[in-house]
């Protein structure tokens, strides 16, 4: 009996050594989990910290780029730099000049005299040039043609050249004894090339040049005028000849998009050194009576009143 007692109690003390061994067991696994979830948590949260903050790094990098790249398109008359300008053709109305190459010339047996009359032509895009008449058939070349005359006969040669902007004509009259020429009037086959709904304005006191198409404002540009001691004229002119580039000796300076409209004062650009550089200190005059008589611009609205108008425009320094 005493041996079944003592084997009973070994099994409980056993069973109870079991037990504790699990629960032990079960509290270290559950503790590792709980570390473990404390662990991924915290991981995570630091992941997600970093990502918020490389997040936030970006976009700052964004933002200052952004003020980078304003202020780098800032311009002033310290960093500015221009592109050297691209002479395009100007697009003109046909412009005639005739010449009496020959004549009159008689034949020997007195049956007739002749002439050769030539004419050139200038104008952009090229004009197409045709003659009333021509004996030769165009024995002489582009641009030249006979005209045979009968004992005591007068011809009126008429010359004409067009192209897209308008036609221009000329009348030569022939007759035995001399030749005469007379320029007809060029008719301008658009209103935006014709000169005559154009008015140009400058403002000696507000430094300004403004001009008109049909009444109209069309641009207004800020422009450097004459400075007292040597005055921009003042009155009413007419644009006259273009010029895209002259380096000026006397003032040791060159410039772009000439216009003539008195002698020899011109609208131009603000003047560049001999190296193609602009010139600091006339940039900054820019809306200040400080040039040589002429009428500065800056870059841009120099190109434009060069490209855009045609020439012989009333106009008016005021």
């Amino acid at each position: 009996m005493k041996k079944v007692h003592i084997i009973a109690v070994l099994f409980l003390v056993l069973l109870s050594v079991f037990n504790i061994a699990c629960f032990k067991n079960k509290n270290q696994v559950s503790g590792a989990d709980k570390q473990k979830d404390i662990y991924l948590s915290d991981t995570e949260n630091s992941d997600n910290s970093k990502r918020e903050i490389r997040v936030a790094d970006d976009k700052n990098v964004e933002d200052v780029s952004g003020i980078k790249n304003n202020s780098e398109q800032e311009q002033t008359s310290e960093n500015i730099v221009f592109e050297k300008p691209v002479q395009s053709p100007l697009r003109t109305f046909p412009r005639l000049n005739v010449q009496i190459l020959e004549g009159p010339v008689a034949l020997e047996d007195g049956s007739l005299v002749y002439y050769r009359v030539h004419a050139k032509v200038l104008a952009h895009p090229k004009a197409n040039l045709t003659f009333s008449k021509d004996d030769s058939l165009g024995a002489w070349g582009f641009g030249t043609a006979q005209i045979n005359l009968m004992p005591g006969e007068t011809y009126h040669l008429k010359i004409i050249a067009c192209n897209e902007i308008g036609t221009s004509s000329a009348v030569v009259t022939l007759n035995w004894m001399e030749a005469k020429i007379d320029y007809g009037n060029t008719i301008i086959s658009k209103d935006e090339d014709n000169p005559v709904f154009y008015y140009i304005q400058v403002s000696l006191e507000e430094q300004k040049t403004r001009v008109y198409y049909k009444d109209n404002l069309i641009r207004e540009m800020i422009c450097s005028t004459g400075a007292p001691e040597t005055p921009t004229p003042v009155g009413t002119f007419k644009t006259g000849d273009k010029i895209f580039y002259s380096w000026l000796p006397k003032y040791d300076v060159g410039a772009y998009y000439f216009v003539r409209f008195f002698n020899s004062y011109l609208f131009h650009s603000i003047p560049f050194d001999d190296q193609g550089n602009i010139i600091k200190e006339e940039f900054d005059n820019l809306g200040k009576a400080s040039s040589h008589g002429c009428v500065r611009f800056g870059m841009e609205d120099a190109k434009w009143f060069y490209e855009n108008l045609p020439t012989g425009i009333t106009m008016e320094v005021r």
